[in-house]
């Protein structure tokens, strides 16, 4: 959900400000979509593969005795804002996947459409 947020914001020509290589790259010189993620630098697209990997491996924690997807065991709170009775959670799981399952087809769309060239339709450039 957050890619697709991020592709539209970075397509709107809203960019986070300064470096994102010692070499005075700056995120706005990226540009968006396949083009943005090509030109990242190796060593950034390596840290953030570090990072993600050790949130993986030592941080998120799946509860044995849970539902799938159930990080209460990591060392990061997570978990339930309020008091829900358990049809309300199974409710809420389920609305969270159905709306992540439009997030992945959205983001292929717009993956889809940068790679045919269509993207400029939609975000002209300035």
């Amino acid at each position: 959900m957050l890619g697709v947020v991020g592709y539209l914001v970075n397509a709107a020509g809203i960019y986070l400000p300064g470096p994102i290589a010692m070499d005075g790259t700056k995120f706005s010189d990226l540009g968006y979509g396949w083009a943005a993620s090509e030109a990242v630098p190796v060593a950034g697209a390596l840290q953030v593969f570090a990072f993600v990997g050790a949130l993986e491996l030592a941080v998120w924690k799946q509860d044995d005795a849970s539902f799938p997807g159930d990080f209460s065991a990591s060392s990061i709170p997570v978990g339930w804002v309020g008091d829900y009775t358990e049809e309300e959670k199974l409710n809420k799981r389920a609305i969270e996947l159905n709306q992540g399952r439009a997030a992945q087809m959205g983001m292929l769309a717009l993956m889809v459409h940068d790679k045919l060239g269509n993207v400029e339709d939609f975000f002209p450039s300035s």
